[in-house]
């Protein structure tokens, strides 16, 4: 803007001379026009592109997000989304990242092949920085596959897949735990809290596991069973499926014949809904039935299998926090009560909090922007890398803090013991992020 406005005014000088000097003026024009673009060399990137003083700059910072707009996950992609869109207008607001105001493009990524092929538009057509994304762990390794060859940061706050964070990546962030710690954070509260309420000696405990197939489902799958064994409870069967499965009755059957004192259970949310209704048909209800995430956490979990998933367990991420939660950050405190006011606002359907998909989408772009990047001398690869690598926060917008390894993990984050009661979402433990107590243990409906 500023070599512009210089480019203008010697022209203007140029126009206004008289006819005799016209030609000089015309050669003393160019040479001005010429010596002023040379100090306005282009910044790429850096700092040292803003612009000087108060002038505001009208450069832009562009961002990608990532999420499956349409098909079977569409309605919390479409929730990730709006939650993305309110942190980049907050960030905007507050003046931008480097005085520059971030500019968001979309892509819609139902499976992996479309969320490759939409990773590469935005970055070779785009020229977005940033991606946020992108609620699955399939689609997150389909991205980060396409972002780490371009130098491109991927942010992800929905896949939990442990080899996102195992692969070498320089520039994968992902803010919220993996699923071996999700995994291994439920299956402790049971051996720690649930084995007493059960009266059941953790050395005599029976747990079953059941997981959908991806690496999603292993990961976590993988985890569970680590920390049973490692605790010493019994590890009476564990079964794996195709998410496209449509007859859970086999599988069910088998662990109805193991007869766990415990379900761990790793879902999407159709197959979740379907092994609950087929252990309640086939009267092979546990006394705990303990989702890890994703299925089990769903809002139509709860809204599809009625009332019995009172007393339900579904570890996760922190969601719905008490606001006093972020009485340490005022500012903070502030901003998660203007998101969840203007999220509501834009999806009456979901109640009186955001669901946790999107709280972790708003999280991690906002932290990103709002907190990381000020802190980037240089926007290229590297110096993104060490700001998010070098950025310490006590508290986020999950309630957890931020501190990324050089694996790209965050390592403050933590999963949460929720369970469903009345329809909703209550996190029991740990305790300063509790808003009630546990129920239901052992299930009123359990039959094995």
């Amino acid at each position: 803007m500023f070599c512009k406005r210089i480019t203008q005014r010697i022209l203007l000088i140029a126009g206004g001379e008289n006819i005799m000097k016209k030609k000089l003026s015309i050669l003393f024009a160019l040479l001005l026009i010429m010596s002023a673009f040379a100090g306005c060399g282009g910044g790429g990137a850096g700092v040292e592109s803003e612009t000087e003083g108060d002038a505001p700059s009208d450069e832009i910072f562009k961002v990608g997000a990532i999420y499956p707009l349409s098909g079977g996950n569409a309605l919390l992609g479409n929730q990730c989304l709006d939650a993305v869109k309110i942190a980049v207008d907050y960030v905007n607001a507050a003046g931008g990242v480097h005085g520059m105001q971030v500019e968001l493009v979309t892509a819609d990524a139902p499976d992996p092949t479309a969320a490759t092929t939409e990773a590469g538009r935005l970055i070779d057509r785009e020229g977005v920085q940033v991606i946020f994304g992108s609620l699955a762990s399939g689609n997150a390794m389909a991205i980060a596959g396409v972002t780490e060859k371009s130098g491109v940061t991927l942010v992800e706050s929905g896949g939990i897949l442990d080899d996102l964070t195992n692969q070498g990546h320089k520039n994968v962030f992902r803010i919220l735990d993996k699923g071996s710690l999700r995994a291994s954070v439920g299956v402790a509260y049971v051996g720690n809290v649930l084995a007493d309420m059960l009266g059941i000696p953790v050395d005599e405990l029976k747990i079953a596991i059941i997981h959908e197939e991806s690496g999603y489902g292993t990961s976590v799958a993988d985890g569970a069973e680590s920390k049973a064994k490692e605790l010493g409870m019994q590890v009476v069967a564990r079964e794996s499926y195709n998410v496209s499965i449509t007859d859970m009755s086999p599988l069910v059957l088998k662990i109805k014949n193991a007869a766990p004192d415990v379900l761990i259970s790793v879902n999407y949310v159709d197959d979740a809904v379907l092994l609950a209704d087929t252990l309640k048909q086939l009267e092979a209800m546990p006394k705990v039935f303990m989702g890890c995430g994703a299925g089990t956490t769903n809002p139509q979990f709860a809204n599809m299998i009625g009332d019995y998933s009172d007393g339900m367990f579904c570890t996760d991420m922190p969601t719905n926090l008490p606001i006093d939660v972020y009485n340490s950050d005022p500012a903070l405190k502030q901003t998660i009560e203007n998101f969840r006011a203007e999220f509501i606002a834009k999806n009456p359907d979901v109640g009186e909090y955001p669901t946790i998909a999107a709280e972790a989408a708003f999280t991690g772009a906002y932290t990103f922007l709002h907190e990381v990047l000020p802190n980037a001398e240089t926007l290229d690869p590297e110096g993104i890398r060490a700001a998010a690598l070098s950025t310490k926060l006590s508290i986020t917008g999950l309630g957890f803090g931020w501190d990324i390894g050089e694996d790209g993990q965050n390592y403050a984050a933590s999963a949460n013991i929720n369970q469903w009661q009345g329809g909703k979402v209550v996190t029991i433990s740990p305790e300063k992020f509790a808003n009630g107590e546990v129920i239901n243990v052992p299930l009123p409906t359990a039959k094995i």
